[in-house]
């Protein structure tokens, strides 16, 4: 009876953790989800269910080698053909820069559900990354075919064909991506398109609206003080790089800019000692600048 009693016991007491845990997960409390996770798991008392969200704590706390390993426990506890596992060990495979083995896993993900939009972008994105541009654009273009509502195949089109010079054609991928989710990166990479297009006044809009979104975004008041200055608004111009220098006062490209605008506004020697600091942090272009210091 008493051997009978605990063993109801552990069992009362492994459910009562599963379901803490999941409870925390979907309220996003994921370090308190993985502790109970662990005791679980460390018990004896788990399944692959459980190595399978203590791995999807992990990637959202950014462990994404200690989510690979749980992903890949999932694999050999017998979910070999289950497509989701191998989607999210390529995803963390990805933001650990390991490419190879990313797109493996992704293709094995969309070799089990070949419908699989996200896995599409993500192998795309991965073959872009090692240098394989016909696969990536095969990839983004069949993503976009399966879901026309997935923001980041339209991106990372907009991003090859920046890289390219076809200042076009990534506008409208970007524009369209906007479309679907404005999300800063993308506001970014499309205001710096418009900036090189001469178009100012849209570049100078998408720096503001990244601003909005995220006010920590320090190339973005890098960008719009750039924009400022050269349409002649130096004074404003001046207080983005400063803001830009109190977020990163590392930043030797806040501080170039900076050291342009105070020459503009005819404050040479706080260019020369914003281009001296420029290039102590490594920005190498301000050489250039200082040959016409006299400090």
């Amino acid at each position: 009876m008493i051997a009978f009693l605990l063993i109801i016991g552990c069992s009362n007491s492994a459910d009562q953790l599963r379901k803490e845990a999941s409870e925390h997960f979907d309220n996003g409390s994921y370090t308190l989800a993985k502790q109970l996770l662990d005791s679980l798991i460390n018990s004896g008392d788990a399944s692959y269910r459980e190595f399978f969200m203590r791995g999807s704590c992990k990637f959202n706390l950014e462990d994404y080698e200690g989510a690979i390993a749980d992903y890949q426990k999932v694999i050999e506890l017998g979910q070999d053909k289950d497509p989701e596992v191998y989607y999210y060990k390529g995803s963390a495979q990805y933001y650990l820069n390991q490419f190879e083995p990313a797109i493996q896993d992704l293709t094995m993900a969309i070799t089990l559900k070949p419908e699989n939009a996200e896995a599409l972008s993500l192998r795309g994105d991965s073959w872009m990354a090692t240098g394989q541009i016909d696969s990536a654009l095969t990839d983004f273009n069949r993503s976009i075919e399966i879901n026309d509502k997935l923001s980041g195949p339209y991106f990372s089109l907009g991003n090859h064909f920046a890289s390219i010079s076809s200042y076009d054609q990534a506008l409208t991928y970007y524009s369209q991506a906007i479309e679907l989710e404005p999300k800063p990166d993308y506001l970014y990479n499309r205001g710096l398109i418009y900036h090189l297009e001469n178009d100012m006044q849209n570049a100078h809009n998408d720096f503001s609206y990244v601003i909005s979104l995220n006010g920590s975004y320090v190339d973005a008041y890098i960008m719009r003080g750039t924009v400022k200055d050269e349409v002649g608004n130096s004074v404003e111009a001046l207080a983005d790089f400063n803001e830009a220098i109190r977020l990163d006062p590392k930043n030797g490209f806040a501080f170039f800019n900076r050291g342009i605008t105070k020459r503009t506004l005819g404050d040479n020697k706080g260019a020369c000692e914003d281009f001296n600091k420029a290039l102590e942090l490594g920005y190498m272009e301000a050489i250039a600048k200082i040959g016409d210091c006299s400090i």
